[in-house]
């Protein structure tokens, strides 16, 4: 029997989110100085050990000028006998509309620590974003002091000269529009270019009609994206199966709008079911996630990765074809 304790409520942190572990943690930036339009990236990162998986990482809160757009998640996580090790990210991108300075406030990040059985908090520091060149906006901090152009006066002793007698003009030749090369050129233009669209739609019927060619190209491409990574990890039997298990959860992630990553191969194979997949193809992928899990404990040939890494590819397909 196992016995599951509760977390304390004393002393719990108001911004607490369900860390549990031991955790390091940052906040980073690409650059602090740039110009108005450009861009750069705020990196928030948990790494260490503990339930990596199941809480969200604090967001930051920037100024108003500050355009800032949906984070990217980065996960690597691998799972041991003693827990999960890794870290997990958010990578923000974040683009500057007007000049001046703006702060990236301290992020708090609390977790419970189940060694030292006490809650612990963690804080990054303020990171000022430099924006030189751009138009000024109203919540920007300005620093230095402003300066106005100004002309000089020069004196002279030849302020006033005389009238010319004789001004020396000549005739300016003027070029006409109408009846010139460049206006029959855009008179008949459209008509040349008549041909070409007719072309081109024609192209565009004929793979537009394709619908199975473009559902087997969208499938396939779909599985070349969830499947690269492990495809650079072949011969590496621990990298390559971590990131098979990766690709796996992350296609039922993005098909489905799920985290498949707390189910079991149970529920994913009943959850297959429902979706109206064949059997054939809902036994090949919870097989998948069997090796997976069995690799990390089992001796797997170059062969069986390879087998493996193909048999992925068709069973992504084929689920993408029905879905």
């Amino acid at each position: 029997m196992i016995n599951v304790k509760p977390l304390p409520s004393e002393g719990r942190p108001a911004d607490f989110g369900g860390a549990v572990g031991n955790f390091e943690f940052s906040v980073s930036t690409s650059k602090t100085t740039l110009n108005a339009s450009e861009s750069l990236q705020a990196i928030i990162t948990v790494k260490g050990d503990g339930n990596l998986k199941l809480f969200q990482l604090p967001e930051p809160s920037l100024p108003g000028a500050l355009e800032v757009y949906e984070p990217e998640f980065n996960e690597e996580v691998r799972t041991t006998l003693s827990g999960m090790k890794g870290k997990v990210s958010n990578n923000y991108t974040i683009v500057p509309s007007f000049r001046g300075k703006y702060p990236i406030p301290s992020i708090s990040f609390s977790y419970f620590d189940p060694e030292l059985e006490m809650y612990k908090s963690v804080a990054s520091d303020e990171i000022m974003i430099n924006v030189m060149e751009g138009p000024l906006g109203s919540g920007a901090i300005v620093s230095g002091p402003s300066s106005i152009n100004k002309q000089a006066v020069i004196n002279s002793n030849d302020q006033f000269n005389f009238i010319k007698l004789k001004p020396n003009l000549t005739v300016v030749g003027t070029n006409y529009f109408f009846g010139s090369t460049r206006f029959y050129f855009w008179l008949f233009s459209p008509f040349l270019l008549i041909p070409i669209a007719v072309l081109f739609g024609k192209r565009r019927e004929a793979i537009a009609s394709d619908v199975a060619g473009n559902k087997i190209k969208r499938a396939n491409k779909l599985a070349r994206k969830y499947l690269s990574e492990a495809k650079r990890a072949l011969g590496n039997k621990e990298a390559f199966y971590i990131a098979l298990e990766k690709a796996l959860h992350n296609y039922l992630k993005a098909k489905l709008k799920i985290e498949t990553s707390e189910f079991s191969k149970d529920k994913i194979a009943s959850l297959l079911s429902k979706k109206e997949i064949d059997e054939t193809t809902n036994h090949a992928f919870v097989d998948l996630l069997k090796n997976c899990e069995m690799a990390r404990y089992s001796p797997f040939s170059d062969v069986q990765m390879q087998q493996d890494y193909n048999k992925a590819g068709e069973t992504i397909s084929s689920i993408d074809k029905k879905l």
